[in-house]
């Protein structure tokens, strides 16, 4: 009896120890899409923040770029972290494959929000806001004043007067494109990094 009940027992541990193992395989391999959904989202707060400030001070009309490149670092940055923490929670499974769904998904994550944001903006908010930014293009264009070339003037012309949601899905490839090379670029400076060994970077 007491020999059948050990059996038993180690039984219904070994069936736990797979059940938990089972989860924890689970739990990890949604890891990447878990961590890729939460940047977009914050990155996506962001960008929109981002893009209020830039509309609510006429940077946007005066084609003011700063803040633009501001955020474009805090995005690289963040991808980068991001997959130093994939790295850090599942080391087994760190593998370019991987990362690469976070890159892709903070991509499409932010540029979806933000091209939400762009159609509300300039179709019910702002309707004119495109012809403001027209506008003052031509200014430019017409005073010569313009650190711009003519070219760079007129194509930005170009891209200004299409339509919103157009200019989203542009934005959100654009997006996807970086988001894939950081996270590219992340996964091999983080595995040459693991290989150095100890005391070499003192």
């Amino acid at each position: 009896m007491n020999n059948y009940l050990y059996v038993l027992c180690n039984k219904l541990n070994l069936r736990l120890v797979l059940s938990e193992n089972i989860n924890f395989m689970i739990q990890n391999k949604n890891l990447p899409i878990k961590i890729g959904m939460v940047l977009g989202t914050t990155l996506g707060i962001v960008v929109i923040t981002n893009a209020i400030i830039r509309y609510k001070t006429g940077m946007i009309v005066r084609n003011e770029q700063i803040l633009n490149y501001v955020y474009w670092t805090i995005f690289a940055l963040s991808v980068f972290f991001a997959v130093s923490r994939f790295r850090k929670l599942d080391p087994s499974s760190f593998s370019l494959r991987q990362t690469v769904k976070i890159g892709l998904l903070a991509g499409l994550l932010s540029g979806a929000l933000y091209t939400i944001y762009i159609v509300i903006l300039n179709n019910y908010i702002v309707p004119d806001l495109s012809s403001q930014v027209v506008e003052y293009y031509k200014q430019e264009l017409a005073s010569n004043s313009s650190e711009l070339s003519k070219e760079d003037i007129l194509d930005s012309i170009a891209v200004t007067e299409l339509n919103p949601a157009v200019r989203g899905v542009m934005y959100v490839f654009v997006c996807m494109t970086f988001g894939i090379a950081y996270a590219t670029l992340s996964t091999i400076i983080l595995k040459r990094l693991n290989r150095v060994p100890p005391g070499a970077l003192l």
